[in-house]
């Protein structure tokens, strides 16, 4: 459980840089993703443990943590007596800690089933003016990732800056729509109109006081959300399912999400690395999550991952022949949504898990008592029994 607080150590950066003053105040910017990048190739691979009960007190303590820097670092920003480079340096270095731990604590608090830890990372969403995560995300990306529908998952050979504007537009369109669905079906209120007018207030309340402080929290929601996002590029990239002639993707498994082991990535992002797991067991707590086997790797941790994306040539030549591979050894493993076959012992043989795609094995998952809401609706080809129709390739690029 320990390795779980390093999110603090960066965070506690801020402060630090704040009181070293000048160029010290961007050292959260710098050491955190250079820390983590080169920390994952040092102390290379982790296990999965066991995950305790008092685990979930980390990322509620951390967003407590993060709202306070974040508000200690504004109130310092606005002060006259803060230069522009100590400026500069806080805003940088708190946009940073915000969207590389405090945005995946958020997304551990959102999925729970806890009332107040949803609440809790509304407030967070609050404070970097992006609460329509809190929709598009379980009810748009845990149903479509890996798929063209998903605005939240990248095409081969998108760039992330391509991606950046597209996912972010996608998302607000996605939420929306959504939300239109749900209140014209139950006569509720749009919950986007009210995160808006939340979101919208808090600005406006925070330019009366100090126009340097609302300034300050726009460009740290900028930075983190741009981190968030880029996040999200690497998960699926590259990676697509298969549609039937029903229309429908085929179940997401293990080789659409891209994984990654690293010890230091994992303590730092909240096991984030066990991405096809989260994606299976969207409620299961952070330090439960597990490797799957069959998963797509990455050759790095996230940090890192995101650090070659900057670069659209150096990214394209390392992950464009890994995503592809994986593509096409998914396609020999999982040819089609039918049981039997060469493919399902193949499968067998070597270890790797079976789709869902028979009645057994739908009631088997469905029985799992970690699934959320939203992922049992996503998964309809369990819950409606639309298991047997094969699965033609479709390629998704965004060219």
């Amino acid at each position: 459980m320990v390795r779980y607080l390093t999110p603090f150590g960066f965070l506690a950066l801020v402060p630090l840089g704040a009181w070293l003053g000048g160029i010290g105040t961007f050292l959260a910017a710098a050491a955190t993703p250079l820390a983590l990048a080169l920390l994952d190739s040092v102390l290379g691979e982790g296990s999965a443990t066991a995950g305790k009960t008092h685990a979930r007190w980390i990322p509620r303590l951390y967003i407590v943590a993060q709202l306070g820097v974040t508000a200690w670092a504004a109130v310092q920003t606005a002060s006259p007596r803060t230069s522009l480079l100590d400026a500069l340096g806080l805003t940088l270095s708190t946009g940073v800690v915000t969207g590389v731990s405090g945005f995946l604590a958020a997304h551990e608090m959102i999925h729970s089933r806890d009332r107040r830890e949803r609440g809790l990372g509304l407030l967070f969403l609050v404070s970097v003016f992006y609460m329509q995560f809190r929709v598009a995300h379980p009810y748009g990306h845990h149903r479509n990732a890996a798929t063209p529908a998903d605005p939240a998952s990248a095409g081969l050979g998108e760039t992330l800056y391509a991606f950046l504007a597209r996912s972010v537009r996608g998302q607000v369109r996605e939420a929306w729509s959504f939300e239109a669905r749900r209140t014209r079906a139950n006569r509720g209120i749009n919950r986007l109109l009210a995160y808006f007018a939340i979101e919208a207030a808090l600005l406006l309340t925070v330019a009366l006081v100090s126009l340097r402080a609302a300034a300050f929290l726009v460009a740290v929601a900028v930075i983190a959300i741009a981190l968030l996002e880029s996040f999200n590029y690497v998960a699926h990239y590259g990676l697509t399912r298969r549609i039937g002639p029903d229309g429908r993707p085929e179940p997401l498994a293990p080789q659409h999400s891209w994984n990654s082991g690293r010890r230091m990535n994992n303590a730092a992002l909240f096991n984030m690395g066990r991405h096809s797991d989260h994606h299976r067991h969207a409620a299961r707590s952070y330090d439960r999550l597990e490797p799957c086997a069959g998963a797509a790797e990455l050759p790095c941790g996230y940090a890192g991952a995101i650090l070659l994306a900057i670069i659209p040539p150096l990214w394209r030549h390392v992950m464009d022949p890994r995503a592809m591979a994986a593509m096409t050894a998914a396609r020999v493993l999982y040819p089609s949504r039918s049981t039997g076959g060469a493919g399902s012992r193949l499968r067998t043989a070597l270890g790797l898990p079976i789709p869902c795609s028979s009645v057994i094995q739908c009631k088997e998952r469905e029985s799992d008592d970690e699934e959320s809401t939203s992922q049992a609706d996503f998964r309809d080809s369990c819950s409606r029994r639309r298991c047997n129709s094969s699965a033609p390739n479709r390629e998704f690029s965004p060219h």
